[in-house]
């Protein structure tokens, strides 16, 4: 029985949603253990077979915390099999792609990859009027069980072929829409009379965006903020949001 370790980083739910869902399937057919990359308590990765490794898509781009993740993550003693996918609100464009290259560096080779669209972060909140930001794919557990079925084929090779997911030519049309997400982010606006100062977006970001003012309320550094918005879906007053009129 084969031993797969379940990585993924998740900005405010469907990432996560996906890895368990994948967890739930290679769970038939093989010893499967599921960890956030922000857990303290991730395992050894080189006591595993094979990985899934999972983010988000940000500007067609993988989540900084993944990256970050993987910066840091030194290369593994053996050649280890993966699959990759990814969760986008509309494209993904070479977001696997990207993914599959840094895990490439680390002696983790892609041999299959997947994009799943789920509720879009920022199209929920900046286009509300629009239904497909707020669902997942449709029939999606039926995709990812036909998804896992095949990696469990590929495994069975003792050298599945490893590939470079394909350069995806529409991210040349989309580039300058890229970079511009990349070096500008919105600003969070914070709505005093609904805040409680309960500090659960300061407690919550990934990315240490997040400190409490002489007052006791949140003050957000807009250089750190990674895009996620876990701190206006999680707010339990919704008490940040992207428009300064509107919550």
């Amino acid at each position: 029985m084969k031993k797969i370790l379940v990585l993924y980083f998740s900005g405010v739910g469907s990432t996560k949603r996906v890895a368990e869902l994948i967890c739930s399937r290679l769970l038939q057919d093989s010893e499967v253990d599921i960890f956030s990359v922000e857990s303290k308590e991730i395992p050894n990765i080189n006591n595993y077979n094979a990985l899934v490794v999972g983010t988000p898509t940000y500007h067609a781009a993988p989540a900084k915390v993944m990256m970050n993740f993987l910066d840091a993550l030194p290369p593994l003693s053996k050649k280890t099999p993966a699959f990759v996918y990814n969760t986008r609100g509309l494209c993904s464009l070479n977001t696997n792609r990207i993914l599959a290259k840094e895990l490439q560096k680390k002696n983790i080779t892609t041999i299959i990859d997947r994009a799943y669209r789920g509720p879009a972060s920022d199209g929920s909140i900046l286009a509300p009027f629009i239904k497909r930001f707020f669902e997942f794919d449709k029939d999606i557990c039926k995709k990812i069980n036909c998804d896992c079925t095949d990696f469990i084929e590929l495994l069975k090779d003792d050298n599945p072929k490893p590939y470079i997911p394909r350069f995806q030519l529409g991210s040349i049309i989309n580039a300058p829409n890229k970079a511009a997400g990349q070096l500008f982010t919105f600003k969070i606006y914070l709505h005093k009379d609904e805040c409680c100062k309960c500090e659960h977006c300061i407690k919550q970001c990934p990315h240490s965006a997040i400190s409490a003012d002489s007052s006791g309320y949140p003050l957000v550094d807009s250089k750190k903020c990674g895009n996620c918005y876990r701190c206006m879906h999680h707010c339990p007053n919704l008490a940040l949001s992207l428009r300064k009129r509107k919550k």
